[in-house]
């Protein structure tokens, strides 16, 4: 695999001349076989790479994060991401990053306190949600939506990802899920009026751009 540091100076992730340059992204790029992932953490990211790389698909940029690409160079690299429910999505989050460990590296009070799930939204409705870490920025905000070909649905991954795959020319492999929680009930049970309400504030755009309802 390739250095992670090294991957944002890959020679085709250069300026180049009168080439504009996206904003940041989190990218895993394929020049053999022409694409451009956008990865939104908590959307299968793990279950994608771990099949990838089983599979044999050549990665010329792995995990690259917070990276800009000049538009022109890959404007015929076919552009996809997986888009999640944002309601579900938080879940998620909560449950990986707060529940079962502390990834946030919070005050030992903090992170106590943020097992309770209305708590961690009061943390979340702090932040600016375009710029913040990525497991609870906003979908939107990881993606190029003006370059993107194709959005995969984690409701139906598995079907999506063989979509982009064969539009691509690869052929279909099968995909290893990771980071399942088999404790976790359906995200709704999660929720009451009032956090549903605000939480569907926070990711007003997201809803409106992947047409998401809970």
């Amino acid at each position: 695999m390739p250095d992670r540091a090294a991957q944002a100076w890959h020679p085709l992730l250069q300026l180049a001349t009168g080439s504009p340059w996206s904003r940041k992204y989190n990218l895993t790029i394929s020049h053999q076989h022409r694409f451009i992932w956008f990865r939104v953490a908590k959307n299968g990211t793990r279950t994608l790479l771990k099949s990838m790389e089983s599979n044999g698909v050549v990665l010329d940029v792995v995990e690259a994060s917070m990276i800009r690409y000049p538009l022109r160079t890959y404007r015929d690299y076919y552009k996809f991401a997986v888009v999640r429910n944002p309601w579900d999505r938080l879940v998620s989050c909560w449950h990986n990053k707060i529940l079962r460990k502390n990834a946030f590296g919070l005050p030992e009070e903090v992170h106590r306190r943020l097992h309770d799930f209305p708590a961690f939204v009061d943390h979340v409705e702090e932040k600016d949600i375009e710029r913040c870490d990525p497991h609870i920025a906003s979908q939107s905000s990881l993606i190029d939506l003006d370059e993107v070909d194709h959005l995969i649905r984690m409701e139906s991954y598995e079907e999506g990802v063989a979509h982009v795959f064969r539009t691509i020319g690869i052929d279909p492999f099968d995909i290893s899920s990771t980071n399942r929680t088999s404790t976790r009930k359906h995200y709704t049970d999660y929720y009451t009026d009032e956090t549903r309400d605000r939480v569907g504030r926070i990711y007003e755009k997201d809803i409106r751009n992947f047409n998401y309802r809970f």
